[in-house]
């Protein structure tokens, strides 16, 4: 075995060794839903076991059915479905592959391009090897040079997305480039995508989103059924799944969750600190943030993350089964309706975190900021102010995949959940 394959082996087994070490801390849980068992098992075969005839299986891969990575919830998963690929979400949350990442971009960069690029470039794991091709959505500059870096070893198409949403030119603009995207997937496939496949795509995922709102719903709840790291995890997992699978898993847990709430069988005080996480989006097997807050006593109710509950909330509002219609409703849903930090002005975004504060009734807000991320970071302040005004603390913490900082980030998520509860005792 030559030094490079070594350098690959030790990287993949410190992989294994984290998202081992992050699902048999969930699976030890007394109070796990056995509906969750499903998507530990999506997380086990993408990040443990790795085997890419056991992934083209999960995914009901046929021989010819290109597979199609996506960085961002900005990539229409319709158009996909349509012309018959299967799309994953390759968003990387590992501190192995971020580690190979530093050597190949600056070292100021985010996280997340770091381990994207860092798995891509050794093919850590079978699914990244196993793509036919990738979308990268321009959503800021890191993610715009990190399409450059990936295209050396992989096909990248770049999807241009518009940052100024409210203009009638950059809606028209977005539009055409999910036509081009449209045409890119067609040529890729072989396949025209035609208005009756596109509408059944169009209904399959708007099947995910009505099931992933069913356990937003659950979750606004007073009495705690399942906990925060759990459903985000299930959310996380649709990333490597197909849509039709993920719904039908979705709805046999939030049925068991529905029947806990029924029979007030909960898994967390009712006087727990209901924690936000806001910012930066917490991925796979990176759970350092959402189970230290959980081990500390509080509970997340929600999260405002483009991997957890922002990734199935907005249906495409589609009038007309015509394909010019359907197109537009498509280009709309993932254009307006997105509160990405990447979009200026974005007062939608400090709006939607007032209205979560108010549905979850919130006690605090973690605000997670990956190093490098200005666009997260750049509007913290303003979350700050509108937060103060309401009551709500906020807490700044910033970190990256490194496992170093961890109990520096308990001393501080430990204090800051106390101050919730002494806050709470007090009104």
């Amino acid at each position: 075995m030559d030094q490079l394959e070594k350098r690959k082996a030790r990287f993949v087994r410190g992989l294994v060794c984290s998202a081992e070490t992050v699902l048999a801390e969930l699976t030890e849980s007394p109070d796990l839903p056995e509906g969750m068992g499903y998507f530990i098992n999506i997380m086990k075969d993408v990040f443990v076991h790795q085997d890419k005839s056991l992934i083209s299986t999960r995914l009901q891969r046929t021989d010819n059915q290109k597979l199609i990575g996506t960085y961002c919830i900005m990539v229409p998963e319709e158009l996909i479905y349509a012309a018959g690929a299967i799309p994953v979400r390759l968003c990387g949350g590992s501190y192995e592959a971020s580690s190979i990442g530093d050597e190949l971009v600056p070292r100021d960069t985010c996280p997340v391009v770091k381990a994207s690029v860092g798995f891509t470039s050794l093919g850590l794991i079978s699914i990244y090897q196993i793509c036919d091709a990738v979308i990268v959505p321009t959503t800021c500059d890191a993610k715009r040079k990190m399409g450059e870096e990936l295209s050396k070893f992989t096909e990248v198409w770049m999807l241009e997305v518009p940052h100024i949403k409210d203009s009638e030119g950059a809606r028209r603009q977005w539009l055409e480039h999910i036509k081009a995207l449209k045409k890119d997937l067609e040529k890729l496939t072989g396949k025209k995508i035609r208005r009756k496949a596109l509408q059944s795509s169009i209904r399959m995922i708007a099947g995910a989103q009505y099931e992933a709102r069913r356990l937003y719903e659950i979750r606004k709840s007073a009495a705690t059924v399942i906990m925060g790291r759990e459903a985000m995890l299930a959310l996380n997992a649709y990333s490597y799944d197909t849509a039709l699978e993920w719904t039908k898993a979705m709805a046999g847990l939030n049925d068991e969750l529905e029947s806990r709430r029924d029979n007030g069988r909960v898994v967390a005080d009712s006087n727990a600190p209901r924690v936000l996480i806001a910012g930066c989006p917490p991925i796979f097997p990176n759970w350092k943030i959402p189970s230290l807050i959980e081990e500390m006593g509080a509970v997340i109710v929600a999260d405002e993350s483009c991997m957890g509950s922002r990734y199935l909330y907005d249906p495409a509002g589609i009038t007309e089964k015509s394909m010019r219609n359907m197109m537009a409703g498509i280009a709309a849903r993932y254009l307006m309706p997105c509160v990405c930090p990447s979009f200026a002005p974005n007062e939608d975004r400090l709006y939607r975190l007032l209205q979560m504060v108010d549905e979850f009734k919130i006690s605090g807000i973690i605000y997670h900021v990956l190093k490098g991320c200005v666009i997260y970071d750049f509007e913290l302040i303003r979350v700050e102010k509108i937060m103060k005004e309401k009551n709500i603390p906020v807490l700044r913490i910033e970190t990256d995949y490194s496992p170093e900082d961890i109990e520096q980030l308990r001393t501080r998520i430990e204090a800051f959940v106390e101050m919730l509860g002494t806050k709470m005792k007090k009104g």
